[in-house]
């Protein structure tokens, strides 16, 4: 087969040869410039490979030494969010010559980093891009929004199940909340909340709620900290409520919140028990044991909280501080009545590593506290478990009067919408925060993924495993967020 002359009047033009089959491409039109370098005489290929090579070396090692963009804004304490106490380096030697090893050694690592993460950046630029996540994951408006919500535990396995929204015909401001899950063929949840918008004005925010939410296989395990898993027991919790939120703001980073609940329990045996499985009262047989089992506890609530939010951003904060604290007090009505209070603080530091890296501190704690003889009830009790604490455990595995939690979260950046998340989470129960040691502390480990901008929370996606469950979801609520029991989602 006889090649054709590569080259012509408008520049080189490639061929599949003369003969049967032959095709001819389009000619090219090189720039100047390359037709001239095409005239020079060929090297051989050993010279050109190593040449490449040279080349590619050169890049990788300038790459190594010199800082990115976003090392030199976090190096900058002049930038907006500069890094304090990060002191940019003169690139004389010095501090980048040291730093060359532990990159070369590193350097492995961070490439199967952005290589695994890379179907992730790429799908999540796009479609951030076009608004696709925020009108999937929120829809059009805050109050419109469908997202599925998985979980996995022991018993009974995969979960699976769904939360949506809509308008709210009794309100022009709010949307109707439907919450539903599934687990296997036995296990499910069911609510609808009517929820006024969360309206902003200038200095004053308010919430309407009113919610109806069943629980036909919620687990209870007793009282304590060292409440057996062995013991794990079901009853169906039938729940009513009507609860206002109220919020003033006299600053920009300060807030007070007034809050207003009336609701009542309705809790009776498991409805889908079967095997070894045990309903509520056939381990915990009295009221002392399970307070509240016999009684259906209804309260009315008033509770009083003041934030202090010193973020640098609401949705995906790289340094600063976020606090709060609350005290509330909490009438019983009905049968067995019990008036307690409650009162708690939790806090949050941010703080930048540089670059694309926050590392998260939080720890909070809270008690709810008697003075008559009549214990409060289970529904009422602080607890840790869930997407929120102790990220490990089931919902609620551990409840007392008292309960302490710490997390710490390490945050790499992998996008300007995404990050993936390392944590570990402490915490205990116990009868009063008084008594608070670091015995029998409870830990859960975990890994997950975080889609947000910096004034707006989205999604997460996280796996944590503890001694007992490993645990898998999804939410739009983010974890560092204290949740209001009577008003969760």
């Amino acid at each position: 087969m006889t090649e054709r002359k590569v080259g012509g009047p408008v520049g080189p033009s490639l061929t599949f040869g003369k003969g049967r089959g032959y095709r001819s491409h389009r000619p090219t039109r090189w720039p100047a410039w390359m037709r001239r370098v095409m005239k020079q005489p060929r090297r051989s290929p050993g010279a050109a490979f190593g040449l490449g090579w040279g080349v590619v070396f050169c890049c990788l090692l300038l790459g190594l030494i010199a800082p990115s963009a976003a090392d030199e804004d976090a190096a900058d304490p002049n930038r907006p969010n500069g890094a304090r106490g990060y002191e940019k380096t003169s690139g004389k030697g010095g501090e980048r010559a040291a730093l060359l090893f532990p990159r070369l050694i590193l350097y492995p690592a961070r490439i199967l980093v952005t290589a695994g993460t890379y179907p992730v950046r790429t799908i999540v630029g796009i479609t951030s891009s076009s608004g696709l996540i925020d009108r999937t994951a929120r829809g059009l408006r805050n109050n419109r929004y469908f997202i599925p919500v998985v979980g996995l535990d022991p018993d009974p396995g995969l979960n699976a199940g769904f939360r949506a929204s809509h308008g709210n015909p009794l309100h022009g401001g709010g949307c109707v909340t439907y919450r539903a899950a599934w687990g296997g063929t036995k296990r499910y949840i069911a609510a609808m909340t009517f929820r006024s918008r969360d309206l902003e004005l200038s200095k004053w925010t308010y919430r309407l709620t009113g919610k109806y939410e069943i629980i036909p296989d919620h687990h209870y395990f007793g009282i304590g900290n060292v409440s057996l898993y062995a013991n794990r027991t079901f009853y169906t919790d039938e729940r009513y409520l009507l609860l206002g939120k109220f919020g003033y703001a006299p600053k920009p980073w300060m807030r007070w919140h007034l809050t207003a609940a009336m609701q009542r329990h309705q809790i009776s045996r498991g409805a889908y028990v079967e095997g070894d499985e045990k309903s509520i009262e056939q381990i915990f047989h009295s009221e002392s044991m399970a307070p509240g089992l016999y009684v259906n506890p209804q309260n009315m609530s008033g509770e009083v909280a003041l934030t202090i939010d010193l973020r640098n951003h609401r949705g995906r904060p790289t340094s600063g501080f976020w606090g709060e604290g609350f005290f509330g007090y909490y009438k019983g009505s009905g049968p067995d009545a019990v008036n307690y209070v409650r009162y708690g603080g939790e806090a949050q530091s941010y703080i930048s590593l540089g670059g694309s890296r926050v590392l998260v501190l939080r720890v909070a704690g809270e008690e709810a506290r008697t003075g008559g003889a009549l214990p409060i009830k289970i529904t009422e009790l602080p607890t840790l478990g869930g997407r929120s604490t102790l990220r490990g455990y089931l919902e609620d595995r551990y409840r007392d009067q008292a309960a302490v939690f710490a997390t710490g979260e390490y945050r790499y950046a992998i996008s300007p919408f995404a990050e993936i998340t390392l944590f570990a989470d402490f915490g205990k129960v116990l009868p009063r925060l008084l008594d608070v040691d670091f015995e029998d502390l409870h830990r859960s480990f975990g890994a997950g993924l975080r889609i947000a901008t910096h004034e707006k929370f989205w999604f997460r996606l996280q796996a944590a495993r503890s001694d007992e469950d490993l645990m898998i979801f999804g939410t739009l609520e983010s974890a560092f967020q204290r949740e209001d029991r009577r008003d969760r989602r």
